[in-house]
């Protein structure tokens, strides 16, 4: 009878394991997205770490290369400009690629590339061999400073292939010899300053055979060119003038493919089908979990943090490397992890402890050593921080995530909230690659006096309202329409923490801080709860059976 009674009760856990598992696999089911509209043919040509190589040194075309991260929430803001980039100069396709490729799945590239924040944008000469990591563009992220800065890369690139115009301004010596010889242009345009001319070549390509002068130099002179104007050459070399042209450059382009093109222009072979815009439908966005703490979230944060940001390091500074250690051993003591993640951890702390000085590659080492059977968890799943599409939410929620949870967890309990305090803000001067967010946090940190603080409830209240100053400022930009930017708790959450005026009850937001980051979820929906109270009720010794009986 007792077997009986065991065999059911095991069914019975059984059934409920695997109720749990099959909702918990609903949850990360992937879904369509439908307030992100993308077109169909996509400008941007995205490398992936086997075609890199091939991509970017083909010896024929130049590159714009964008290293980004698709989690990061500049780079998400800069990524409609950067398609519109690539279809504002499509024209220009012949000589010069406008791609990318994403460092969460292809870091051994970025770090080739030495990357140091998101988003970055380099120029890769079409001559240029493996070992150039180009020319990084450090000015305005508009699509006229963007496209303004191609066009001078362009113009310097030393031995360049037949199919890049020549882009250098006619020379006098020039001038005198297109009379005479037969290797002249077929039209050169007048122009009052390079970049209008360069770009007009660029736009027409090197089979129109044009060139530019600039109307204030002495080959203008030669060639009788007013600007804005046009100076023709026939095949027999007898020289025409156009002029009194509009000084725009459509206008102008539009008088030169009249002449070359009988009015006609090149048909660029494009479907015109292909310029529509699709808008995916969308089944269901499941907003129920955004509030509570999974494990899964917790880990996800870790690894893709090792992975896609610490990985990049090709070399580790000594303030680097510092911080590196300090923060594992943080979130090792500090964390809601599993036995094995744990175990793992501890693993790559011990390590990390072993060396004083570290390469790129050898903290990849660190990573596959951390487990004799699989090396350190690679996988990335959110859970609440899951996102309506794949690249909002998901890593920076989960690093909030986990920064709130080791202060929680670690609340008067060694190493304490402070040094969690510093120990993240080493993290995010070192590690964290989206250079935008970086630079506002540094800044917050440094008005904020962070690591100036001594009280481990003044650490814990302090970051708190330096995410709620992080979700104001970013409330009006780009973010998931599913999953606004609040001040955090929200009534539902914590109805005691609001005070009169909008204003926060501080005394019962630290309670809700500690309370709610410690009550985390594991994958199958069973609450662990973290940290430890400084001061535990002794346990109560046991009485002998004949200290009962008397």
């Amino acid at each position: 009878m007792i077997f009986i009674k065991y065999i059911v009760n095991l069914y019975h856990s059984w059934m409920i394991h695997c109720f749990r598992r099959a909702r918990f696999c609903n949850i990360l089911h992937l879904r369509k997205q439908w307030y992100q509209r993308r077109v169909r043919d996509d400008k941007v040509v995205v490398y992936k770490e086997d075609t890199v190589k091939e991509g970017l040194y083909n010896g024929t075309k130049a590159n714009i290369f964008l290293l980004y991260s698709s989690w990061c929430g500049h780079c998400q803001r800069f990524a409609p400009t950067y398609k519109e980039l690539a279809a504002a100069i499509a024209a220009w396709s012949y000589a010069v690629t406008v791609s990318g490729v994403d460092c969460v799945y292809d870091t051994p590239v970025c770090r080739k590339y030495n990357v140091r924040g998101y988003p970055t944008v380099r120029f890769i000469g079409p001559t240029t061999n493996e070992s150039d990591i180009g020319i990084t563009y450090d000015g305005d992220r508009t699509i006229k400073a963007i496209t303004g800065w191609t066009i001078d890369m362009l113009s310097e690139v030393k031995n360049p292939p037949p199919t890049l115009p020549n882009l250098k301004a006619v020379t006098e010596a020039e001038a005198q010899n297109f009379t005479t010889s037969t290797n002249r242009p077929r039209i050169v345009v007048v122009v009052n300053d390079e970049r209008t001319g360069r770009e007009i070549l660029l736009d027409m390509g090197a089979d129109a055979n044009l060139r530019f002068v600039i109307d204030t130099t002495p080959a203008a002179v030669i060639l009788g060119a007013k600007t804005p104007g046009l100076v023709l050459f026939s095949t027999d070399g007898k020289v025409s003038h156009v002029s009194n042209l509009e000084p725009t450059v459509g206008d102008m382009e539009k008088t030169i493919k009249h002449i070359l093109y009988g009015g006609e222009e090149k048909d660029g072979g494009e479907d015109s089908d292909n310029n529509k815009d699709q808008q995916d439908g969308i089944d269901y966005v499941d907003t129920s979990q955004q509030y509570k703490l999974f494990e899964l979230d917790l880990q996800s944060a870790i690894n893709t943090a090792f992975y896609t940001e610490v990985s990049l390091k090709t070399e580790f500074t000594e303030k680097e490397f510092y911080d590196l250690k300090k923060f594992v051993s943080v979130a090792h003591r500090c964390g809601s992890w599993t036995l094995e993640y744990k175990k793992q951890l501890s693993q790559v702390k011990r390590l990390l402890n072993d060396v004083s000085t570290m390469t790129g590659k050898e903290w990849s080492g660190i990573l596959d050593s951390a487990s004799q059977d699989s090396g350190f968890p690679r996988n990335s799943t959110f859970v609440g921080c899951k996102g309506s599409q794949p690249t909002s939410r998901g890593y920076s929620c989960s690093l909030w995530v986990l920064f709130h949870t080791m202060l929680s967890s670690c609340y008067n309990t060694s190493p304490g909230s402070v040094e969690v305090l510093r120990a993240i803000h080493g993290y995010v001067d070192s590690f964290f690659t989206c250079s935008y967010c970086r630079r506002h946090f540094l800044s917050m940190a440094e008005r904020m006096r962070l690591m100036e603080i001594t009280d481990e409830q003044t650490a814990v209240l302090s970051f708190w309202e330096a995410h709620n100053q992080v979700n104001e400022r970013l409330s009006d930009t780009l973010h998931d329409p599913y999953f606004p930017k609040v001040q955090y708790p929200p009534p539902s959450l914590c109805a005691e923490c609001s005070a009169a005026g909008g204003q926060f009850d501080t005394s019962h937001v630290f309670g809700f801080l500690i309370r709610h980051y410690r009550r985390v979820l594991t994958p199958y929906g069973k609450l662990r709860i973290t940290g430890r109270r400084k001061n535990k009720r002794p346990k109560r010794p046991r009485r002998a059976l004949w200290e009962i009986a008397m």
